[in-house]
């Protein structure tokens, strides 16, 4: 097997540290309008403190220095952070520290964590510890804001094939994200955008299925199990009629996961639910990683 922390490391330690090497795109318009959506789409910064991971060169470092009260800048590149430095050195308000993202450790606790194409950089199962680290550095009420690339066709260059890169679906995401606990707080979806903008700029990037940006908040994991709404007398007179062990179930407009989980539960089916909105879908997920009797169905 190989090894995908070392292939990782060569692989960023050969990338000259320009614009083409941290959005694999050499065209100046998608690097300008990805800057900006990246930019308009976060929490409010104003006078807030920001952890950056895989700040890179700094095409989003500066941008939020102008309006954060300070940023710190996280990158596992010196050659990369040299040059951050440098297209920041007008800036004081910026911190700079060059540590790998999945080991990185720092008592600070701050308003904002920032990240792009952090997770394709990541193994699924560092990405719990990774999501328990941002808990661990979120103010309680805090945000983190983080883009990624969904999976890529075959036809891609080869650039966008490494062992270690993980394009992984939303609802993979969704399922990584959820659940995660750290001191009484997870983190729940506040905001899910595809930015399929950005595939007009590239015949590359148009090659993706999906470029999200997630906004996530810090909030007492409380608040998300308490969001369960019970299940009526109706709903549950009406399964009477039938459910058998072993069905195949599809629970459309599922909500935070109720029904769901008590078919699954209470008549051994096998169920699929469906939601279209973000929140809830988020809500059921960390109810099924955090709860014991559901937690295997």
């Amino acid at each position: 097997m190989a090894d995908v922390d070392k292939d990782r490391k060569e692989f960023w330690s050969s990338q000259p540290a320009v614009l083409d090497s941290m959005v694999l795109c050499d065209n100046p318009l998608f690097q300008e309008a990805d800057t900006d959506y990246m930019v308009q789409n976060l929490p409010p910064i104003a006078n807030k403190s920001v952890l950056e991971l895989g700040a890179g060169i700094g095409r989003l470092t500066g941008e939020i220095a102008k309006k954060a009260k300070d940023i710190t800048a996280v990158d596992f590149m010196q050659h990369f952070l040299d040059v951050n430095k440098v297209n920041n050195r007008h800036m004081s308000n910026i911190t700079y520290i060059c540590d790998d993202f999945t080991k990185f450790q720092i008592d600070k606790k701050y308003d904002l964590v920032v990240s792009a194409w952090l997770f394709v950089n990541t193994k699924d199962e560092v990405v719990d510890k990774m999501i328990g680290l941002v808990l661990e550095w979120l103010q309680p009420g805090g945000y983190f804001t983080f883009r990624e690339s969904g999976p890529y066709d075959e036809d891609v260059p080869m650039r966008f094939k490494q062992n270690f890169f993980h394009h992984r679906t939303p609802f993979k995401l969704h399922q990584l994200l959820g659940g995660v606990v750290k001191d009484g707080h997870t983190l729940t979806i506040t905001r899910c955008k595809n930015s399929r903008f950005s595939m007009k700029y590239d015949h590359d990037i148009a090659a993706a299925v999906t470029e999200v940006f997630y906004v996530a908040k810090k909030v007492p994991i409380e608040l998300v199990l308490a969001s369960t709404l019970p299940l009526t007398t109706i709903s549950c007179s009406y399964l009477k009629m039938g459910v058998v062990a072993g069905w195949q179930v599809l629970v459309v407009g599922c909500g935070t996961g109720a029904l769901v989980f008590h078919i699954a539960s209470t008549y051994g089916a096998d169920v699929l639910g469906v939601n279209f909105t973000i929140k809830d879908f988020n809500a059921a997920v960390i109810h099924q990683k955090c709860s014991p009797d559901i937690a295997s169905l």
